[in-house]
This record gives structure tokens, C-alpha cells and sequence, in this order.
């Protein structure tokens, strides 16, 4: 960001009564000023005219930020605080003042190209390529979905396979690189785009679908805004069945459906029709709206690093996310993130089945014709 544009950004930030900390996760994980939208844009401002340096403290207030953009909505001169957060994060990196922390992620891409510190030789083991000749399409799984959620790999490849899809995928896909660009490692993230863009610039295949908002802001916004170009389109799955709604079946669920809107997915790229109108279609119009939805829907607590650095804290906002699922009577919570289902399912979701879009859609085939689950 233009440092002029920051600094005008950071003035009007600072002379703001700050009403958008009531809608900050972070604010009710603290129950405090100090990890609101205001603090970490005064902090920035201060540092910037030279009245205060970013000490210790300083520095983890900035790296209890989610980066969910959720302060933007209710931000009249639209400082964009994330933003404004990231790039101070990866000057922090460079000058390696960053939570040491965050030194295990950063590692663990590097040896073994995820987050989790799994084998990168067993990334792909969830797949089972089938025969088919239709559109050619190779599925970016991304990390979450390889190592962690593999129903929802299982679920899209299956999924894409019945629309008459030929389905393939990377044989050396890396990570994204979405952890890397959110926690302020920009270099170490432009090496695995590098590597991923030279290898689906070599697939035999029409488009590039995605299931993880992250990997989807990553191959769509990241990697051309830092000269790493894709030959191919790069599609999330939710606008892909979009497509094809007439071809979906409908099932009795035997409950409501909520739609949790994952922030890259949402508020990070203007992404919010396609995931409910798929969900309308295969729940017969069952699905109801949580209190804060869409543009205002509340951060699961799982992104941004915020896990990794101050797990008990994310696990506040991802219990509060699904208590407001339970508030409005729905039996299935259902999001289109392999990382925010992730976090959501671990939250004490007793009395509600959460699940990714792909996975839900595959129950409906199951399911249909009506019968309850």
C-alpha cells in the first residue's frame, strides 16, 4: 500500500470513536481495547510519526488480528486495516521481529510444503482417479482438505465426476501459500506460487477449481498482484455447482441448513450468492440466515495465524460462530472451507452436523429420493 494512502488511512483510523471493535472476534476473544481495529491502526500511526516504536506488545496486538475485514464494513472512510496489518507483518518478517511461533508453520512449508507438518509424498492419497471424458478440470485441493479434511477432497472429486467431469490433479502440488501471505512470510509465499503456477500452467485441463477461499484468494488475487500468472481460470467449487443447479438433487435433511460465509470467500472476494442458492436447491429452501451473515457474518477464529499463535482465544470466536448456528434452530451448519469447518466442527457442536458444500451435496445424491437422514 501506498505509504502516503496509509498514512492518511491510519490518521482517520486514529481520530475514530472505534465503533467498529464491537464487531471484531478478537475484541470479544480479549474482552479488551487492545486487539481491536483501532489499536492496531494507532499503533502503525504512532510507529509512523515517530512516537512510538512497535515493542514486543505491540507487535503480538498486530498479530491478534484475524485479518477478516469485518471492521472494513462498518468503516465509513474504508481504512483497510488487514491489509494495512499484513504489510506491517511482512516488514516485520524481513526484519525477523515476528512471533517466533510462527517459525514452525514457516518451517514446515518449507520442508514439506503444508502447514501441518505432514509428509509431503502422502498429499495426494485421498485421490482415486476415475474414467471420464468429459470438460477437463484438475481440483487444487489445497492443504486442509489433503491432510485434514479429506471427506472434502473425496466429496468434490466424486462430485465433479458425476457432473461429467474429467478429473485430475497436481502430482506435486505445494501449499498456496495463503498462511505464508497472511502472516507477513511474502517471499516464502511467492516461492510456492512460483512452483504452483509452473506446474498448472502444465495441466491438461480447461479450468482450475478450488475448495479452500484461501487457495482461492491466493491463485486469483495474490499470485497475479505479485507477477505469478495462471494460464487457466481459477473457479471455487461453490460457483462451479452453481452451474449446474438443474442437475442437483433435492433431499429432506430432516433440519434447517445455516451458511456460515468464509471470510477470503465472502468479505475478501464478493463471494455469497453461489454457496445458497446450491444449498436452497438440495435442501428444498430449508436453509435460514444466522443474526450476523454475509458481508457482517463473524470470522471462524481459524485464520491469519491466529490459531497457531493464540489457540484458546480462536477457539472463543469458533464456539461463539456456532452458537449463533444453534440460535436460529439449524440442524447442519455448513460452510465452503476446508479451514473454517475445520475450526467450527471442533467447537463443541453437539446438536449440529457441520459440514463443507461439497460434502452436503454428495448426502443429497444419498438421500434422494426424500428420505430423512
Amino acid at each position: 500500500m501506498d505509504q502516503a494512502k496509509t498514512a492518511e488511512q491510519l490518521r482517520l483510523c486514529a481520530a475514530c470513536p472505534k465503533m467498529c471493535r464491537h464487531m471484531c472476534p478478537t475484541f470479544l476473544a480479549w474482552r479488551s481495547d487492545s486487539p481491536t481495529p483501532h489499536s492496531r491502526s494507532l499503533l502503525v500511526y504512532q510507529e509512523m510519526n515517530g512516537t512510538r516504536n512497535l515493542d514486543e506488545r505491540a507487535i503480538e496486538v498486530l498479530y491478534q488480528c484475524l485479518e477478516c475485514s469485518q471492521c472494513l464494513v462498518w468503516c465509513l472512510p474504508q481504512v483497510d486495516v488487514a491489509a494495512i496489518v499484513e504489510d506491517t507483518r511482512t516488514r516485520l518478517v524481513e526484519q525477523q521481529r515476528y512471533p517466533q511461533g510462527l517459525d514452525k508453520i514457516s518451517s514446515m512449508i518449507a520442508t514439506n510444503h503444508n502447514p501441518f507438518g505432514e509428509l509431503h509424498s502422502k498429499r495426494s492419497k485421498w485421490f482415486t482417479p476415475a474414467k471420464n471424458v468429459g470438460k477437463k478440470i484438475v481440483y487444487f485441493s489445497g492443504c486442509t482438505a489433503a491432510y485434514r479434511e479429506n471427506g472434502i477432497a473425496q466429496s468434490t472429486a466424486s462430485l465433479l465426476t458425476k457432473l461429467g467431469y474429467g478429473v485430475s490433479i497436481m502430482n506435486d502440488e505445494w501449499c498456496c501459500g495463503s498462511p505464508l501471505f497472511r502472516t507477513g512470510f511474502r517471499n516464502q509465499g511467492l516461492e510456492e506460487a512460483r512452483h504452483n503456477a509452473d506446474v498448472l500452467n502444465k495441466q491438461d485441463a480447461q479450468e482450475i477449481v478450488v475448495t479452500c477461499p484461501g487457495c482461492y484468494r491466493a491463485l486469483s488475487r495474490d499470485y497475479p498482484e505479485n507477477g505469478v500468472q495462471l494460464a487457466r481460470p481459477v473457479i471455487h467449487i461453490s460457483q462451479l455447482l452453481e452451474r449446474h443447479l438443474d442437475e442437483l438433487k433435492t433431499a429432506d435433511f430432516g433440519g434447517l441448513v445455516t451458511f456460515h460465509d468464509p471470510c477470503h470467500l465472502g468479505r475478501h472476494c464478493g463471494i455469497y450468492d453461489p454457496p445458497r442458492r446450491v444449498l436452497n436447491k438440495i435442501s428444498g429452501g430449508k436453509v435460514v440466515e444466522m443474526q450476523r451473515n454475509r458481508e457482517n457474518a463473524m470470522c471462524c477464529g481459524n485464520g491469519a495465524g491466529m490459531r497457531m499463535l493464540f489457540e484458546e482465544q480462536a477457539r472463543v470466536i469458533g464456539k461463539a460462530r456456532v452458537q449463533q448456528a444453534r440460535n436460529v434452530g439449524a440442524a447442519y451448519l455448513v460452510t465452503s472451507c476446508p479451514f473454517c469447518k475445520n475450526m467450527l466442527a471442533s467447537q463443541d457442536a453437539e446438536g449440529l452436523t457441520v459440514l463443507d458444500l461439497p460434502e452436503i451435496v454428495m448426502a443429497s445424491y444419498h438421500l434422494h429420493p426424500k428420505v430423512k437422514m
